[in-house]
């Protein structure tokens, strides 16, 4: 019988592009750019794609080809300030480490977001809730403040002497007087963190906001550290020229999971349950490139060094954090569009967002939409309504719930479908809902 392995190596030689998730490996993601490059294939990672674009915009105003910061300078941290992350995202293990970071070490932690999230009460010195949509405008804030007694080049002053500040404030809904207690909380010794989340890279003006977000870091000493969208997204961003859509014959590939991954810290790390001699995936897929490969380490010291991976030994291989990747100087294009007039939310919005799948949960998992009182009024939504809607394409059934600790008019839409969806993965993951009740009787912004 034909192994797994040797049918899908004819399927990527037929193939003229090749979709992936973002838990591929490194070393997998290296002979998908090997074949790229001698054989045209278009590399289509949607979860990794847009973390690519938002990485590469920032580094244009970083001057660095990923950002510098990691758990290390977390921890070491008097100040984090939280920016587009939702610590109940499961998508990847960044968020409970991070997570167990902030409970260890307790730093002041400004947490924004347009959702409060009342299991971070304990550990949130200052809340600051800002509108859906408006992170460019907040972004900007952020900067005018943290880089008002900087030094900066006469471009970059020009570009805040720019900024309407009352008018982001307004818009925004982020009071000038919580940007002051914000300040409060950092001196020119205090050590700072910003965390920024998955809510920032698939946002319309992502790059625009990572231009912004890379000048803290660039002028204002602020430790940045981007959460990881999915398993491997670093990896495969760092190391794939991806695609934006699909050309061709296709094939969806299936990870043999053989290999090393970037972790949010930046760390290369091998897979606990790997065996450094079985290749037996890997060898398969790279059949066709004529590899002189034997082992593991063979494929894994073969990773871009222009990049920041380094070379490794076998021993490396056993290390729990085998090495950090090196952010490496580069030389960027570095634009700044004016900051636009910021998108309005209007009525009911939802937030959708990926939730992992426990084995012993399968079969028995409520597919609900989480709302507050609320958002019940606002909508004439009683709890245990079955109701239906769309996003970006995806039609979703969910049961209403009703949580008493939940505020304003945003419901959360956990999902763990998300990666059937090209689209839904890229969209921003606010959107306006337009919704129906299962009896056909239309009812929220339906109307307009």
């Amino acid at each position: 019988m034909e192994s797994t392995y040797e049918s899908q190596k004819e399927k990527i030689k037929e193939a003229e592009s090749i979709v992936f998730s973002a838990d591929i490996t490194n070393e997998e993601a290296q002979i998908f750019q090997v074949l790229k490059e001698k054989q045209g294939k278009r590399l289509i990672c949607p979860e990794a794609k847009f973390f690519q674009d938002f990485l590469k915009a920032y580094s244009s105003s970083s001057g660095y080809h990923i950002f510098k910061g990691d758990l290390g300078t977390l921890a070491a941290s008097e100040t984090v300030i939280s920016l587009g992350v939702w610590f109940r995202d499961e998508s990847t293990e960044s968020i409970p480490l991070v997570h167990k970071v902030l409970e260890e070490k307790k730093p002041k932690l400004v947490y924004m977001h347009p959702i409060e999230d009342a299991r971070l009460q304990a550990t949130v010195t200052q809340f600051i809730k800002y509108e859906v949509g408006s992170e460019e405008g907040v972004a900007a804030l952020l900067v005018d403040a943290l880089l008002q007694d900087k030094a900066l080049p006469e471009e970059i002053e020009d570009i805040l002497d720019d900024l309407d500040i009352g008018y982001l404030s307004a818009e925004s809904n982020v009071g000038e007087e919580e940007l002051e207690s914000m300040l409060g909380l950092i001196d020119a010794k205090t050590t700072t963190s910003l965390i920024i989340g998955s809510d920032l890279y698939t946002h319309p003006k992502a790059g625009q906001i990572a231009k912004l977000l890379a000048l803290l870091e660039r002028y204002a000493g602020v430790n940045v550290l981007c959460l990881p969208p999915a398993h491997n997204a670093s990896g495969v961003a760092l190391i794939c020229d991806l695609d934006d859509v699909v050309q061709g014959q296709s094939f969806i590939y299936k990870s043999c999971k053989e290999g090393t991954y970037v972790n949010s810290d930046k760390c290369l790390c091998l897979d606990e349950k790997m065996e450094t001699f079985d290749v037996e995936g890997l060898d398969s897929i790279s059949d066709t490139l004529g590899l002189d490969t034997q082992k593991l380490i063979d494929y894994t010291n073969q990773l871009p060094q222009e990049k920041g991976f380094q070379g490794v030994s076998e021993d490396d291989l056993k290390k729990p954090c085998i090495y950090r990747v090196i952010p490496q100087e580069q030389i960027g294009d570095f634009t700044l569009d004016e900051v636009d007039d910021l998108p309005v939310y209007d009525g009911a919005v939802i937030y959708t967002y990926k939730k992992v799948e426990n084995t012993m949960e399968k079969g028995q998992i409520d597919e609900v939409l989480i709302g507050s009182k609320q958002f019940s009024m606002a909508t004439k939504l009683q709890d245990g309504d079955f109701i239906s809607f769309e996003v970006e394409g995806v039609k979703f059934i969910r049961v209403f719930k009703i949580d008493t600790y939940m505020k304003g008019i945003i419901a959360l839409n956990p999902t763990y479908e998300i990666d059937l969806s090209t689209s839904l993965i890229s969209s921003y993951r606010f959107s306006r809902l337009a919704f129906e009740k299962i009896n056909n009787q239309k009812i929220g912004n339906n109307d307009e």
